[in-house]
Order: C-alpha cells, then structure tokens, then sequence
C-alpha cells in the first residue's frame, strides 16, 4: 500500500472516531437531560407528597381539637348526672322521711279512731 492510502485510511478512521464520540456525547447528554427530567419530576411528586401531609395533619389537628371538645363535654355531662344522682337520693331520703311520719301520723290517728270508737261506745 501507498503511504497516502494508509494516510487517508488513518484519516477515515480519525474522521469515525470523532463521530462516534460525538454521538457517544449526544447519547450522554440525551440520558443525561431524560434522567434530570425524571428527577425534576420525583421531586415535583415528594413536594406534593410533602404539602398533601401537610394539609392532613392539619385535619389530624382539628379532629384533635374536636375530639378534646367532645371529651369536656362529657366530662361536663357527667357531672351534671353525678348532680342529678346526688339529689335523686336526696329525694330518696326525703321520702323515706316523710314516709317514716306519714306512718307515725297513721298510728297517730288509729289512737284518736280508737279513742272515738270508745268515746262513741260510752
């Protein structure tokens, strides 16, 4: 072979090589920017993850909030029933009472019956 023959053999390869490496890099960089996008996109998606927690803690927080206030009103409702027992048995005792004189009254007047039934016998 001639010198210029292996020359412009050597050229033709130095010509591919450079080519190669150029589609090498365009390859590279096509990889590179589609990843980069892909990337973006995942931290886009945690972002909105990250806000959508954010708004259901504040939910979490006012059901908290309502829960709390459920929870003082049935302590204020079971009070409010202690109060109601307490005078229940109040009552309770009121009766017991009143019934204890209605039956010292009834003997009462079973004595005054008596003494009229002998007042009219005699």
């Amino acid at each position: 072979m001639r010198n210029t023959d292996i020359e412009d053999s050597l050229d033709k390869l130095d010509k591919l090589t450079q080519e190669e490496e150029r589609m090498a890099s365009a390859e590279s960089l096509r990889v590179t920017h589609s990843v980069y996008g892909k990337v973006m996109a995942i931290d886009d998606g945690v972002r909105l993850v990250g806000d959508t927690v954010k708004v259901i803690e504040g939910k979490v927080q006012e059901v908290r909030s309502d829960v709390q206030d459920v929870d003082n009103k049935v302590q204020g409702i079971k009070e409010s029933v202690q109060a109601v027992q307490d005078d229940v048995k109040d009552v309770g005792n009121g009766v017991r009472i009143v019934g204890s004189d209605i039956k010292d009254l009834s003997s009462g007047v079973r004595g005054v019956d008596d003494k009229l039934d002998r007042v009219d016998r005699s």
